[in-house]
């Protein structure tokens, strides 16, 4: 008698444009000896390279959402932190997300007679992490400085600011695949 084979569900992405008015904000600045070099032993990912000093920009933003309707109202908190390390891999480029073959050759295929590069998409540039029993959301985001450096510019102006945050679902799990911070509220884009 044949077994009948459990397919895997494909898994369905959703996609969402969230649309938060920043209400508040908080920035800090760090400098300091590398951490790595008191215990080694402990370091997440060494890398030899990164610098012996270390200056880092934290800054969160929180905020109430307009949009969708259905999120409207929920509080979102997004912690930026700012550094260039090279251990944070935010110099990576396309090349690094390429596929590779069972000899690790970069995948390639025909597209109108000429060939391309075949990815693997990241899944975005952080999670969305919702708080039990609450309306509240939190983001954690690496950036590079001039990211942070930018967005401090803004958030020193008189005029109202709004998040645009692009969510992706993925079964149970939330990725922003993109947020900016903005002086037009992304509802009416």
């Amino acid at each position: 008698m044949l077994r009948k084979k459990n397919r895997r569900k494909k898994q369905e992405q959703e996609h969402t444009h969230l649309a938060v008015r920043v209400e508040h904000y908080e920035a800090r600045v760090e400098g300091s000896v590398n951490h790595n070099i008191y215990a080694p032993q402990y370091a997440w990912d060494l890398d030899e390279n990164e610098p012996l000093y270390t200056f880092e920009t934290q800054l969160v933003i929180s905020g109430l959402s307009t949009y969708p309707k259905e999120r409207a109202g929920d509080t979102y908190e997004l912690t930026i932190y700012g550094n260039d390390v090279p251990s944070q891999r935010l110099s990576r480029t396309l090349k690094d997300a390429q596929a590779r073959d069972d000899n690790g050759s970069p995948k390639y295929r025909e597209y109108r007679g000429e060939r391309i590069p075949v990815y693997n998409p990241l899944p975005g540039i952080a999670l969305l992490n919702k708080v039990r029993g609450e309306q509240h959301w939190t983001v954690w985001l690496h950036a590079a400085p001039q990211f942070l450096n930018n967005a401090l510019i803004l958030l020193g102006r008189e005029k109202m600011l709004y998040l645009a945050i692009h969510e992706r679902r993925v079964g149970r799990t939330r990725w922003a695949q993109g947020v900016s911070l903005q002086t037009t509220d992304p509802a009416e884009e």
